[in-house]
């Protein structure tokens, strides 16, 4: 949470959320919705917790202001239904805050809703959910809802991909492949970027081939496929433990990923 510290607690305020959650009520609407959902993963919320730092003893005291280093430990405070379940409160002002308590000196965390849903997930005795605002607007998510919204996020994160230019270009790797395409005669122009999906980084290189007229989909499938494989084994042997993607310049996903970018290979 060390990118939240810099926040002053009396400045939160998620006037965008407030209005996205009045209109959820109102509209009942999926547009309404996903415009709540989206704010959400914007706001910064307010927790109150015990926060306690190990002294010199080693022992865990309430940090009152005057502790510096050490380990922290941060203890929740919970909001209990009458059925008995508890759940984490998240503030998105001060103002909610003092609804439920009034305390100067009560001590709050600063959390986003990815830590939320990271401190409810991950914990299966713990909180049943997170509440908004819970003496205002009252949005109470039950872990099972922000279970599937972490999966969701995970899929979305491992699905990204980020493509930039290498820091150093495989010069190996690229003599090799300019004379395979001088003697395959049947690429115009070759790119080399470097791409990062999820966790995996790779070479990316993108080829912009020769396509005979009137050729069928299923024909430019077996003729992508065929060069792609003899890219790859000619590839082989030069890439120093780093893996190779290979796509096509004539697809939209090639052409974006060479834009106003220059090729190492040119027929």
């Amino acid at each position: 949470m060390s990118e939240n510290k810099k926040l002053k607690v009396s400045e939160i305020e998620n006037p965008a959320l407030i209005y996205a959650m009045y209109e959820m009520k109102e509209k009942k609407t999926k547009e309404a919705e996903a415009k709540f959902v989206s704010e959400l993963r914007k706001a910064t919320f307010i927790t109150p917790a015990i926060v306690e730092v190990k002294g010199e003893d080693g022992e865990f005291k309430v940090a009152d202001g005057s502790s510096n280093g050490g380990d922290t430990r941060i203890n929740f405070m919970m909001l209990t239904t009458e059925d008995g379940s508890k759940f984490l409160p998240a503030f998105t002002s001060m103002d909610e805050v003092r609804k439920w308590r009034q305390e100067e000196k009560l001590q709050t965390v600063v959390c986003n809703f990815d830590q939320y849903i990271n401190i409810v997930a991950s914990d299966k005795n713990g909180p049943r959910g997170i509440v908004i605002d819970a003496f205002g607007s009252n949005i109470l998510m039950q872990r099972e809802l922000l279970e599937g919204m972490k999966a969701a996020v995970d899929k979305q994160r491992n699905e990204q991909v980020y493509i930039g230019e290498p820091k150093e270009h495989p010069e190996e790797l690229e003599k090799a492949l300019t004379e395979f395409f001088e003697e395959n005669k049947t690429v115009e122009k070759a790119y080399m970027q470097m791409m990062r999906r999820g966790e995996t980084v790779s070479f990316l290189l993108i080829v912009d081939h020769d396509i005979p007229e009137g050729t069928d989909e299923d024909q430019l499938k077996e003729l992508r496929h065929t060069l792609f494989d003899a890219i790859a084994k000619v590839a082989k042997g030069h890439l120093k433990g780093m893996s190779l993607s290979i796509a096509a310049f004539a697809d939209e996903f090639g052409k974006k990923a060479v834009d106003n970018k220059f090729p190492f290979y040119t027929r």
